[in-house]
């Protein structure tokens, strides 16, 4: 069994955009969950959920980066590129031919392309 040290966390969530601020709302009680202000709710049988709100982009991509995006992956971009701050890492030129974020959900990024009512009749 190969042994892995983790050196680096990196989060941004309906909790915070940051470790250190979802840390806080941890410390708080804070809860991230509240009305789903990003997308038309009417029509989905559960109208709270768990979300980044107000978040844009543009703080962490170019637009044509974003472009080719989806919004889970933009997030796990960012979270990665706190983890590997945090951990202190140089990107040599070595490390960065060989260095990758690999992400596979099998229905994220997809929910952005399907209608409400699409949505509400598949997860109602």
């Amino acid at each position: 069994m190969r042994r892995v040290a983790i050196t680096g966390l990196g989060a941004i969530c309906a909790l915070g955009r940051t470790t250190a601020e979802v840390a806080e709302s941890l410390r708080q009680g804070r809860s991230g969950i509240a009305p789903i202000e990003s997308t038309d709710a009417s029509q989905l049988r559960f109208r709270n959920g768990a979300e980044v709100r107000g978040y844009s982009h543009q703080g962490y991509f170019e637009d044509r980066q974003a472009d080719f995006m989806d919004r889970f992956a933009q997030f796990a971009v960012i979270a990665a590129r706190e983890a590997v701050t945090c951990a202190g890492v140089e990107w040599t030129p070595e490390l960065r031919e060989t260095a990758a974020i690999i992400t596979a959900p099998a229905w994220a990024g997809r929910a952005r392309r399907m209608s409400v009512s699409t949505m509400s009749t598949k997860w109602a």
